[in-house]
């Protein structure tokens, strides 16, 4: 047989091109294995660097939206807002200045003597008890306490008579702005609470009453602070006027002008627009904490955290996440300040529970709103039950005699029989052997007849529970 030379040489020539093109094919798929592993890690990273991109866009946003709200809502967002929130007088005298030159002329004693003085006007169990007469020896206290500090006292008295008030400080500097009058109010509130002691002791009921309504004015110099440490002073100086006038009313017997005058003194304390407006303040000054938290004054920070972490901490978006953590939790809080008091500390412990353990590296989310809005009731019962009782010495001074119930106080004496701030129902009152109480169930809700904390000095028991109460025993 024979065989074409030409045919076996393009078979030959076929069989190397197919098996070059199949070492070609190979090497290439070879080659594009290669760079698909070359390609995993590198598109792991583009995925976690995209993913970290799109999240931190997320939360920025989030918390551009949550200041877009407290905005629409009226609330300042930036601390040029909330300097100028706080307003100047817009003419005429400023009383902040005037309890400044009153601190400056204060001469407190000791600091043993101090905090005898202070049982006279002290809130709760730790007090005087207001129905004994004071001893000797605090009354010779008093007396040089309040000698020593005539010029100071002259002056706090000419600051309340001015009805504006804003203190020099300077918002702009944010959550670490000093507020050196705090002190000075109290201190003020204080002098007059003792004045008010000493004059209603030596018989002189119209001074006392105007040296209380005095101290209210000294307090609600604060208003307009937003700021929530200014509040708690403000409310404090009004809970200390309420407990120096269930002593006073011991002491000295008032006119029915005096009474009125000091029912009205007590109801000028807007304590919902304060606090809302210390919340709204606070909401505000925090803000630059999560815009620039590198930028924060160490003094902010309890333990300040390494300057590199803060600015890690800001540029991957966490600080505006809990930024906006902080802004949901103090858009609940001033919505609660909003309800009806009595439902207040329900809607606070929930907003507790739901945000509890939401710590973040700059703030503590639930640290201090909370407790303000609780303090908050506390000392709106103590006004109201003071208020309360001035209706019931009206009524007793008008009568002769005490009423059966709060109702045949209404409308002379009361708008309104006023509803216990911890229940929402109305303030408890009964008659005693010399007297009557006027008292608000206090925290845990238990109604214990009007019973007070037991006095300095003896035992208070673990399971008693206790009522706020206001009592004339004379």
């Amino acid at each position: 047989m024979i065989r074409d030379p030409g045919l076996r040489t393009t078979s030959h020539l076929s069989w190397n091109v197919e098996i070059g093109m199949a070492d070609k094919l190979e090497k290439t798929q070879t080659k594009h294995r290669k760079l698909r592993l070359w390609h995993i890690p590198v598109m792991l990273l583009v995925v976690v660097v995209v993913g970290s991109l799109a999240v931190r866009w997320h939360w920025r946003r989030e918390f551009r939206e949550r200041i877009a709200a407290a905005r629409a809502a009226g609330y300042p967002v930036t601390l040029e807002e909330l300097d100028a929130w706080y307003e100047w007088p817009p003419a005429g005298d400023n009383a902040a200045y005037w309890i400044v030159d009153a601190a400056s002329l204060h001469e407190r004693p000791p600091q043993e003597d101090w905090r005898r003085l202070e049982q006279l006007v002290r809130v709760g169990g730790d007090r005087l008890d207001p129905t004994k007469p004071i001893p000797d020896d605090t009354m010779e206290l008093l007396e040089q306490y309040v000698r020593s500090n005539a010029e100071a006292l002259e002056t706090l008295h000419s600051a309340a008579t001015i009805s504006e008030s804003r203190y020099p400080i300077d918002l702009l500097k944010g959550p670490t702005t000093p507020i050196p009058h705090i002190g000075e109010v109290r201190h003020g509130c204080t002098l007059l609470c003792m004045e008010a002691v000493l004059l209603a002791s030596h018989g002189d009921p119209n001074g006392a009453a105007e040296a209380i309504a005095a101290a209210l004015s000294v307090a609600g110099s604060l208003d307009q602070e937003p700021v929530p440490i200014s509040h708690l002073v403000r409310m404090g100086g009004a809970a200390w006027a309420a407990s120096t006038l269930e002593r006073t009313l011991h002491q000295a017997a008032f006119t029915d002008a005096q009474l009125e005058m000091l029912y009205r003194a007590f109801s000028d304390i807007h304590a919902d627009d304060g606090l809302l407006r210390s919340l709204a303040g606070e909401q505000c000054g925090m803000l630059s904490v999560f815009e620039r938290p590198w930028a924060i004054d160490s003094s902010f920070f309890h333990k300040p955290p390494p300057l590199p972490v803060l600015q890690a901490y800001a540029a991957l978006g966490l600080s505006a996440r809990e930024g906006t953590i902080f802004l949901d939790h103090m858009a609940e809080c001033i919505r609660i300040v909003q309800l009806p008091t009595f439902e207040r500390l329900a809607a606070v412990q929930a907003a507790e529970a739901n945000f509890r353990g939401r710590r973040g590296l700059l703030v503590n989310v639930s640290e201090h709103a909370p407790s303000l809005i609780s303090r908050e009731v506390r000392t709106i019962a103590q006004i109201e039950t003071a208020k309360t009782a001035l209706g019931v010495e009206r009524y007793r001074l008008m009568h002769g005699m005490l009423p059966e119930t709060l109702a045949p106080l209404v409308p002379r004496y009361l708008p309104k029989i006023p509803p216990d701030p911890f229940d929402g129902r109305s303030l408890r009152y009964k008659q005693i052997e010399r007297g009557f109480v006027v008292y608000s169930v206090g925290e845990d809700g238990a109604d214990d007849g009007g019973r007070e904390p037991p006095p300095p000095g003896k035992t208070r028991e673990s399971w008693e529970t206790y009522d706020i109460v206001f009592r004339i025993d004379r």
